[in-house]
């Protein structure tokens, strides 16, 4: 069946392709139409409308048709163009300094008459405004090259500028920006280059780009002209996304040689000092480092009018500092106690775990870039880029409040790209245009640990934890990615008719060595103490457990193994629209899209898993949902019909409301369903031992010799419902958008989004609670993790669907004020709320599980709760100001303040040395139980910085803490929601300035020297209590904290306040954010360019 189906696949395919020919689903270009009639209002069939792209000769034209429409297709973004518009008997008519907006059509409605042309007041041509534009129907940001030049950067980074739509939410992880648009997962945006997928398609890079996982950009921003940002775009050939889609489109050569050469610097010197609020902690400048980028760009001629070169290559040397000062701390261990297990390490074992204090993370990377535009006639211009990136990352391990990483547990990453786009554009006589695309992009990341090869400790450490040796997830891990897109777009003008046709062809190849802890993770839950004086009889401490996993394919360790997990995966898209110009101020587009994923592989079979384990798991009462080893996904067609609207309330672009209704069908990470061929207990083993003395030597872990001739099924499988579809979401958006006087227009804008399909997961090892907590009032059930369905397995993970996964709505208003008079500004407030079952934020398919929040069980499907990618509310301002004077001297300074509320965190039952519930979830998120009064929680005595509290102190301090929080007191008597409660509001200028020294040249020409100063949180360089941003590990705050074993024998919790509420500071007092870019102390940026070429 899926031969088949991939067979009519590129059958269509290849149909499409002879017969229409089409564009990708990223947006590459812009568009132009209109009407023209003559005195009388009367439709002059058959004038000539010429568009010519004055910097590069690019000629576009059409003829209109005999209702007098015209329309322009796959026009070049920019300008700026002289269109000219003539016929016979009637005077010409001409405009020049026309500017187009990656995927705007531009409207243009002319009158001629015999004596004058007068261009209709509909058109706003000097002000290159995007907004009022009938093609536009959801909310959408684009970032132009004015944009890009003014905008503060430090980073040089997508999200520096996405951030600019007032509904991108941009966080900072370790592996660089992360990106949320719309309240949605990170995960499910779409990104574009060229028209071509440049998204991390197998999901690993929080960013969502390719070698994302190393920090590195895709592209330079140097070699980019324009961006746009589409949430909901209600034009079909936009698809594979349920937050939003991210297109940029290169620059391209012109008929003059232009070009630029620039660097970038800074230092410990050109940053602020340490954010702190406590008065034991002195501020304390950086510790000394380098960060630097350099490169080129050069674009221009090689035939005039015809064929163009742009290239690029871009040097990045970057070290971001990680400060940590031991003295914030909150684990139990004393900076003495630390070095001692760092001394045991190195003197038993000669290994040499590094430091935990400021360990800088670095990225060196280098990064290439080179188009040709062939205009080969008026009618076909073609396109071809082909862009190399190349990162090396030392993902520094980092300490925090609440963790200790010693330095050799970092991660040491290679990541290379290659990404080629072609893309062809043609307009076949006046009725009838097409766009073909095609891209190919070969990924390859290779992720180890830093420092010799040593096993993982884990220690718990009260309410810290402690972690050194090996990266658990570095051991074996190598991602290979070849991926081919072909998209295709064919378009038919038939008077107020626009027709379209088009497929889209997405193949991807992929190779994944994954092997956790495969070194071997070795816990110990008793501290520091249970390291260094529980030992064996050769000196080894005793843990409380190890975990690990291993190939079963040849028992190797680390990358050499063979246990790769190889799949494919064909996604085909098949697409209609027509897009409807009822009346000269009405626009109405209606159209479906149909998708469908084919999995080319089937999973391997494990026959003892499908007849023996299988009927177990049925037995306990789990729906397998047709899910079994040996077969995958069937594959699913997927419709997503949109209509949507533009009415220009007056005809005169004063007023204009839009909106519409449709689905979106999103794309996921491969490397959730990928799991299943990983995972499927032939390929990787696995499991658990209590009580194993450490062993150093990483190629003889437990379980001991693995015979792959004689393989013993063991570790996790993973399962996909026989019947799983990707994600899609309904999105409703209706919007005004008004003129205002002094040239400002104000938007109001509101979106309601809706899961479909959303996915859900159950863990079908566990066996069902057969007791609850007792001895107060928090009674959920606990489980016996220990006793499996079937002990081979570590877990049994399905994957399926719900349509109860969650909704979200946000809402916009914002004031724009258009560039002019070297003066640009936007203000936007938005609001936004968004509600899920669960997050969807790891890449492997049981920490999905685990990180579930329910107090009935992780495989209760439970309501939607608040989303950690809620926004909140967000006050955007950016304003930019640009003036030259003297005759050679030009400055401009541009300022941004982005404030938002903080980010959301859960309240949950503190448990860092026990798993609560006992159901191999995470230990840090069980939501707590809110007590009315003292009766309903069992507290017992502690001891915090020496002084003892009873249990009745306690409660007195824990009853005030929950009444003067409103998202506490709101709970009391029953469990908390998930992520009801936020970090303070955060509030954060950053500002670049610009100095121009303008060179006039002989040739006409004049170059710039240009100086460059960045300041990314300008507020705390403004005052030092300023500028602050917090964030909680893991999301979490710990309410009270368990303080002895439960399992279904022991059914009554011990719990002692948290000692932070106890001291009486608020939740957030200890976890300022100081590292990475998005860190609460300033940090500026100089740079220097010289630029050439340009007209005066």
């Amino acid at each position: 069946m899926k031969k088949f189906l991939l067979n009519y696949s590129i059958l269509s395919l290849l149909f499409l392709l002879v017969t229409f020919s089409v564009q990708s689903q990223g947006v590459t270009t812009s568009a132009m139409n209109g009407k023209v009639t003559d005195e009388n209002g009367e439709a002059l069939p058959g004038a000539t409308i010429v568009a010519v792209h004055t910097p590069s000769g690019s000629t576009y034209g059409n003829v209109t048709d005999v209702s007098g429409f015209f329309r322009i297709p796959n026009m070049r973004v920019g300008g700026p163009y002289k269109v000219t518009v003539s016929f016979v008997g009637f005077q010409s008519f001409e405009r020049n300094d026309v500017y187009l907006t990656l995927g705007q059509t531009f409207a243009i409605n002319v009158t001629l008459s015999e004596g004058v042309t007068e261009l209709g007041e509909v058109v706003v041509v000097a002000n290159r405004n995007d907004i009022f534009d009938g093609n536009r129907t959801g909310q959408e940001t684009v970032i132009d090259e004015q944009a890009i030049n003014s905008a503060p950067t430090v980073t040089r980074s997508i999200g520096d500028f996405v951030r600019l739509n007032p509904l991108a939410n941009i966080q900072e992880n370790n592996d660089g920006f992360t990106i949320s648009i719309a309240g949605q997962n990170n995960r499910f945006n779409t990104i574009y280059v060229d028209g071509a997928v440049n998204n991390d398609v197998f999901g690993l890079a929080g960013s969502g780009t390719n070698g994302g996982q190393t920090g590195v950009q895709p592209i330079s921003i140097d070699a980019i002209e324009q961006f746009q940002v589409a949430v909901a775009p209600f034009d079909v050939r936009q698809s594979g996304f349920a937050g939003g889609a991210i297109n940029a489109v290169t620059r391209s050569g012109t008929n003059d040689f232009e070009g630029s050469a620039y660097y970038f610097w800074r230092n410990e010197n050109f940053a602020g000092k340490t954010p702190t609020d406590r008065e034991n902690i002195d501020r304390t400048k950086l510790a000394p480092f380098t960060a630097k980028t350099y490169g080129m760009r050069l674009g221009g001629p090689i035939i005039k009018d015809k064929l163009f070169f742009f290239v690029n290559g871009e040097f990045q040397r970057d070290e971001t500092p990680q400060p940590f000062n031991v003295a914030t701390y909150g684990g139990d261990a004393t900076p003495q106690q630390l070095q001692q297990l760092a001394d045991f390490v190195r003197t038993t074992y000669g290994y040499d775990p590094g430091g935990f204090e400021n360990n800088a993370r670095t990225l060196d990377s280098e990064k290439f870039l080179a188009k040709l535009d062939w205009n080969i006639s008026n009618n076909h211009k073609l396109s071809l880029r082909h862009s190399y990136v190349r990162a090396e990352n030392l993902e520094a391990r980092n300490s925090s409040p609440r963790f200790i990483g010693f330095l050799n547990g970092s991660e040491y990453f290679i990541s290379n790209t290659n990404s080629t786009a072609l893309e062809l554009s043609s307009t076949f006589g006046n009725n009838f245009s097409n766009k073909l695309t095609i891209g190919a992009t070969i990924v390859r990341d290779d992720r180890d640990p830093f420092g010799d090869d040593f096993p993982t400790i884990r220690i718990s450490d009260g309410d810290g934890s402690i972690e050194l040796g090996a990266e658990r997830f570095s051991t074996a891990n190598i991602l290979n990615q070849d991926i081919i897109t072909v998209n295709n777009e064919f378009e038919w003008f038939k008077g107020k008719h626009t027709f379209l046709f088009g497929v889209n062809f997405e193949y991807y190849n992929v190779g994944n060595l994954f092997i956790r802890e495969n070194y071997g993770s070795y816990r110990f839950f008793g501290g520091v103490d249970q390291f260094l004086n529980d030992l064996d009889p050769q000196g080894n401490p005793i843990s409380s457990r190890i975990e690990r996993s291993y190939s079963q394919v040849d028992n190797i360790a680390g990358d050499g193994s063979s246990a790769i997990a190889a799949f494919k995966q064909v996604l085909m898209g098949f697409y209609i629209q027509d897009q409807m110009q009822l009346t000269n101020n009405f626009r109405l587009t209606a159209g479906i899209r149909m998708d469908f994923p084919i999995f080319l592989d089937d999973v391997p079979v494990n026959q003892d898993f499908n007849q023996n384990t299988i009927p177990l798991i049925e037995s306990f009462g789990y729906d397998m949902m047709g899910a079994e080893t040996g077969s995958f996904i069937k594959t699913q067609l997927l419709f997503s019909p949109r209509v949507g609207f533009n009415w220009d309330v007056s005809g005169d672009m004063t007023t204009q409301v839009r909106g519409g209704i449709g689905i979106f069908t999103s794309r996921i990470p491969l490397v959730w369903q990928g799991g299943a061929y990983n995972n499927y207990g032939l390929n990787i083993g696995g499991g658990r031992n209590n009580n194993e003395p450490f062993n150093p030597d990483v190629q003889n872990q437990w379980p001991g010799d693995i015979d792959p001739n004689n393989v013993i099924p063991s570790g996790q499988i993973d399962l996909f419902a026989a019947d799983f579809k990707l994600p899609q979401i309904m999105k409703l958006n209706l919007a005004v958008d008004q003129k205002l006087p002094g040239g400002i227009i104000g938007t109001l804008e509101g979106i309601y989004s809706k899961h479909i399909n959303y996915l859900r997961y159950q863990n079908l090892n566990l066996k069902p609670s057969e007791a609850n907590l007792t001895g107060g009032a928090d009674n959920r059930p606990i489980f016996d993790d220990d006793d499996r369905i079937d002990d081979k397995y570590t877990g049994i993970f399905l994957a399926s669907n719900t349509d109860n996964g969650g909704y979200s709505y946000n809402i916009v208003a914002s004031l724009t004020k258009p560039f002019r008079n070297g003066l640009s500004a936007t203000m936007s407030y938005s609001y936004g709320d968004s509600y899920t079952i669960f997050d969807g934020t790891s890449s492997q398919n049981n920490s999905q599980w685990r990180g579930y929040f329910n107090q009935n069980g992780r495989n209760v499907e439970g309501d939607p709760m608040r989303s950690q990618f809620a926004a909140g509310h967000r006050l955007l301002a950016s304003v930019s100001y640009k003036k030259d004077y003297a005759g050679f001297l030009g400055s401009e300074i541009s300022v941004i303040f982005n404030g938002q509320s903080g980010q959301p965190f859960t309240y949950v039952v503190g448990a860092f040395n026990n798993d609560f519930i006992n159901d191999g979830g995470f230990d840090f998120n069980e939501l707590a139980y809110v007590p009315a009064n003292a009766g309903q929680i069992n507290l017992v005595e502690t001891t915090v910085d020496g002084q003892t509290y009873t249990a009745a102190e306690q409660w007195e301090i824990l009853d005030s803490f929950i009444s003067d929080r409103k998202a506490l007191d709101d709970y009391r008597g029953g469990y908390i929601d998930r992520n009801t409660d936020r970090t303070p509001f955060e509030a954060i200028i950053d500002l670049r300035f610009l100095q121009n020294f303008y060179i006039d040249m002989n040739n006409g020409k004049r170059n710039t020297l240009q100086f460059s100063v960045d300041i990314f949180n300008f507020t705390n360089m403004l005052n030092q209590d300023w500028g602050r941003r917090r964030s909680l590990g893991f999301n979490t705050y710990s309410l009270y904290s368990l303080e002895n074993d439960i399992d279904i024998d022991n059914t009554t919790p011990e719990f002692t306040v948290n000692d932070d509420i106890i001291r009486g500071e608020d939740p957030w007092d200890n976890d300022i954010i100081d590292n990475g870019f998005r860190s609460s102390r300033w940090q500026m940026q100089l740079g220097i360019r010289y630029i050439f070429g340009n007209a005066r």
